[in-house]
């Protein structure tokens, strides 16, 4: 079964602005609680694509070393994938998109998950799906918040 969430927000940005501070992962760890801590970002490339190596934790799960590789679509959509073999393989695959769509003085901000459990951790499936869809509405909620600030 695939778990997913996904929540929008209007946001006092250029979606430029929106996808290079999702991209600054260690800004962004400020607003998503579930980076723990960056260890590198690669890229984007010329074609958009990088990497990243981070910790990451869900709640009722240990911590986990992770990577993603990543695909900017400048500059209307971010897309995070969870790279095969990596410790947090072991406890689910992911992806998570941010997608912006501009109006004359916002932009529509739009983030989902995408999770598939596995092995034991399938019985994390259900407790998850209210929390990480709350989680990510506070999540956009700070990312608004962010940009609205002094």
């Amino acid at each position: 079964m695939v778990l997913r969430a996904s929540a929008s927000v209007e946001v006092r940005a250029t979606p430029q602005e929106i996808l290079e501070f999702v991209l600054d992962l260690d800004r962004y760890g400020q607003v998503d609680s579930k980076i723990l801590a960056v260890g590198s970002v690669v890229g984007p490339d010329e074609a958009g694509r990088g990497r990243v190596r981070l910790w990451t934790r869900l709640k009722w799960t240990p911590p986990a070393p992770d990577a993603h590789t990543f695909e900017l679509q400048r500059w209307s959509r971010l897309t995070f994938s969870g790279v095969a073999r990596q410790p947090s393989r072991l406890i689910l695959d992911f992806t998570g998109v941010v997608e912006c769509q501009p109006s004359p003085d916002k932009t529509r901000v739009t983030h989902w998950y995408e999770m598939r459990f596995r092995g034991p951790f399938r019985l994390l499936e259900r407790p998850h799906r209210a929390w990480l869809q709350q989680d990510l509405e506070e999540e956009l909620q700070r990312v608004a918040d962010w940009f609205d600030r002094p």
